[in-house]
């Protein structure tokens, strides 16, 4: 019923692997375009969590540069200390940054892979996250 020739088997076989081969690929891709994006909205959390620790104390936690995944907490005691009032808790962060801050001002730095027209970014780049939300973005 299905006698086809040795050579419509191979080319079928062969375009069977190059079909599975582009779908891999295309997974993997937008995975990585999905990181991205989740890079971006950890990093706008911790951002959100910065301003209202600023709303009830009238300055940011000071906070010498440090990766944000060593951020455990930050509370109205301050970062990885323990308190009532807890203004962010700790995330598995998907991409690494650090984060700076001082009593008038904060930035969370962090890499994205991707080119994203809204941020101006070509190739992917270096993005920081400032003070009233304010996100900036360098190309590589």
């Amino acid at each position: 019923m299905f006698d086809y020739s040795i050579k419509t088997k191979v080319i079928f076989i062969g375009a069977l692997v190059v079909l599975i081969g582009l779908l891999a690929f295309l997974i993997t891709y937008n995975n990585s375009q999905a990181r991205d994006l989740e890079m971006i909205t950890q990093a706008r959390n911790l951002a959100t969590s910065l301003e209202n620790y600023f709303a009830k104390n009238y300055s940011y936690p000071s906070i010498d540069q440090m990766k944000v995944s060593n951020i455990k907490v930050i509370s109205e005691n301050g970062l990885n200390e323990a308190g009532d009032y807890l203004y962010f808790k700790e995330l598995d962060w998907v991409m690494e940054g650090t984060l700076l801050s001082t009593k008038d001002r904060y930035i969370i730095e962090f890499d994205l892979n991707h080119s994203w027209d809204i941020w101006n970014l070509d190739g992917g780049g270096t993005c920081k996250i400032s003070n009233y939300l304010e996100m900036l973005c360098v190309s590589k």
